[in-house]
This record gives structure tokens, C-alpha cells and sequence, in this order.
């Protein structure tokens, strides 16, 4: 291992930051306390090449048996795309993908990619109805609303619990010493408002408009009670993990940003007002960073971090360390793993 580390201080400073059923039995239970802690995040990944359920992926191998191997590390949060976005998004694939996150002996906490169910009407990935792939998808990964991955699951806070949003089990929040950590339903392809593939015999239709409507809604109503849960408890920090890179880079002006605007909006609000760290993390343009972007109103706000994985074709991890006594309370450290590219 090659590892470097990031901090998350100031700008002008070093920046600072099915299974589950089968082996409830096993369930964590985290202990609430004040010392700090280490968990593992990745994303984009296993893209395996020939995309053949059950064939052998040293790289991800690696990575899983590396992160394994750390006693330090409590769980795995994976911040979506099992698959490239070239390839079937098969029952197979599903069940492969599974197979291989059931490998981590810790809880593992997965939000969906765009690869994995938006993005499947392509005619490379099987022309897809891609609403019937999110069906599929929740049914294979979340199977037991409020129950993690791995083979050591743990109980979270699932959005399926709260009446009225019963259709997102994927949306889970959970505290440990003190720290509030949720997962948000928010992918690339604009927030799934893409055009579909030209020639591919699947079709966009006014179900998968009001499908990512309803998303929409349930993800601000899990943010605000995220920042509400916390500003209650008087929680140190706050962790919300997404797929897409939601164009922090751009202005309000790029056509590709403007299915984030919502979320962007009111996480710039909440955690404005919250003023403690907030770190969002997430995935998909496959460019690991640590960094302080401005959000929706081009606004830098000291106590907001971005951290986006490693994946694709680079097979590493992030460590992330939590000390809620410190004032940053989040720090990163690359952990580049030997032998992948």
C-alpha cells in the first residue's frame, strides 16, 4: 500500500476530511459514544471488463481482501455504479454484484448508480425498461428495508420505514458517536432526466418523469430531516453520500446541472445554517478529490467538503477518519491498493 493523506482544514491549508436477511442474526449494533473511528469508501466499481457474472476480478479481489484485513475500519459505503455503463445490466449481473459485496466482512451501505438502472435502455446494456430495472435493483439490494450489505450487516434508518415513502428503502440514515451519516437516491444522466439512446426500442415515458418527481420529493424530505436529526442531537458533523457528481464545477448555467438544482439548493440552506462540517461524498466522473466547491450560489462556505471516489479502472479507497471531538471532524487518506492499476 501507497497511502497519502488529505486533511480537511481551511482553503488556504491542507484540506482536512440476500444477504442482509440471511445474516440478521449477525447485526451490528454501533455503541453511541465520543472517540473517533475509520470507515472505507469506494465507488464505481467492480467495472469488470467482460462484465461475465462469476468471473474472477483480481482488482476488486484485492480491494476487498485489503479492507477486510483493517480492523480498523467499521463499515463500507459504496457511492454507486456496480457496472461500467456499457454493459448488460442482467439479472446475472445483479446477482454477481451482490455475491461479491456479500464478500466484505463489514456492513456494507450501497446507493444506486445511473449504470445500474438509468442508464440501462441502452442498446449496449440490453435495452432496458429502466424503471423495471430500479424495481429489480431494490428488490436484489434492498431486500429488508433498515438492514445493511455484508457479511456483517448493520441496522440502519430506512426512508421505507416513514409512511408515505415506502418505494425508497435505498434512502437510510444511522448516527455513530454522535455523527449523522445518510445516503441519498441522486444519480448522473441529469438525476435520470437524460433523453434516451436514439434507436434503442426502449422509451422514455411519462412513468419515468414522475418517477424521478417522486425521487425528488423523498430525497429533499430525507436531507431535511437528516440536518433536523442533527441539529437536534447536537451532532459534531454530517455525511451524506450520492452517486452523481451533481456539477459542482459549473454554473447554474450547465444544461447537465440542472437536475440537481433542488438538492443543491437546499443542502447550500441547511448547511449554511447548520454550520458544522458537512461532507458530501460521491462517485461517478471517476477523479478522487478532496476539495471546498462552491455550491449552487457560487457561495464558499467553510464547513462544506466534496469528496469524490476513486473508480473505473482505478481500484482504491478512501479512509475516511471521524474524531467528533475535533473541529473538522472529517479527514481523508488515499489508500492506493498494490497491484491495481
Amino acid at each position: 500500500m501507497r497511502p497519502g493523506c488529505i486533511h480537511v482544514l481551511a482553503l488556504a491549508s491542507v484540506l482536512s476530511l440476500s444477504t442482509a436477511a440471511a445474516h440478521a442474526d449477525r447485526e451490528i449494533k454501533p455503541p453511541q459514544g465520543q472517540g473517533p473511528f475509520e470507515f472505507a469508501l469506494i465507488g464505481d466499481t467492480p467495472y469488470v471488463a467482460s462484465n461475465t457474472p462469476g468471473v474472477a476480478y483480481p482488482p476488486f479481489e484485492r480491494l476487498v481482501s485489503e479492507i477486510n484485513g483493517d480492523n480498523k475500519i467499521k463499515w463500507v459505503l459504496h457511492a454507486g455504479d456496480i457496472k461500467n455503463g456499457s454493459t448488460l445490466c442482467s439479472d446475472e449481473m445483479f446477482a454477481d454484484r451482490l455475491t461479491r459485496f456479500g464478500e466484505f466482512q463489514k456492513p456494507f451501505i450501497y446507493t444506486p448508480g445511473d449504470n445500474e438502472w438509468t442508464d440501462c435502455h441502452r442498446i449496449n446494456n440490453g435495452q432496458y425498461q429502466p424503471l423495471e430495472r430500479l424495481a429489480k435493483l431494490r428488490q436484489v439490494f434492498f431486500p429488508t428495508p433498515g438492514v445493511t450489505l455484508g457479511a456483517v450487516p448493520m441496522k440502519v434508518t430506512s426512508q421505507a420505514q416513514t409512511p408515505g415513502h415506502e418505494e425508497f428503502p435505498e434512502n437510510v440514515r444511522w448516527t455513530h458517536n454522535r455523527v449523522v451519516f445518510a445516503t441519498l437516491h441522486i444519480v448522473g444522466s441529469n438525476n435520470a432526466q437524460a433523453a434516451f439512446q436514439p434507436g434503442s426500442s426502449a422509451m422514455r415515458t411519462q412513468a419515468d418523469d414522475a418517477e424521478v418527481a417522486r425521487r425528488n420529493a423523498a430525497n429533499l424530505a430525507w436531507l431535511h430531516g437528516t440536518f433536523d436529526e442533527a441539529e437536534r442531537d447536537g451532532a459534531p458533523g454530517i455525511l451524506i453520500m450520492i452517486q452523481a457528481n451533481p456539477g459542482l464545477e459549473f454554473d447554474q448555467s450547465v444544461a447537465d446541472r440542472q437536475g440537481y438544482e433542488d438538492f443543491l439548493t437546499a443542502l447550500e440552506t441547511r448547511a449554511q445554517a447548520y454550520g458544522k462540517p458537512v461532507v458530501l461524498a460521491h462517485g461517478d466522473s471517476h477523479y478522487f478529490r478532496v476539495d471546498k466547491p462552491r455550491l449552487l450560489n457560487q457561495r464558499f462556505l467553510g464547513n462544506f467538503t466534496r469528496v469524490e471516489t476513486f473508480g473505473a479502472g482505478n481500484v482504491h479507497w478512501i479512509r475516511v477518519s471521524v474524531d467528533p471531538r475535533s473541529e473538522q471532524v472529517f479527514s481523508f487518506q488515499q489508500e492506493i491498493v498494490e497491484g491495481n492499476p
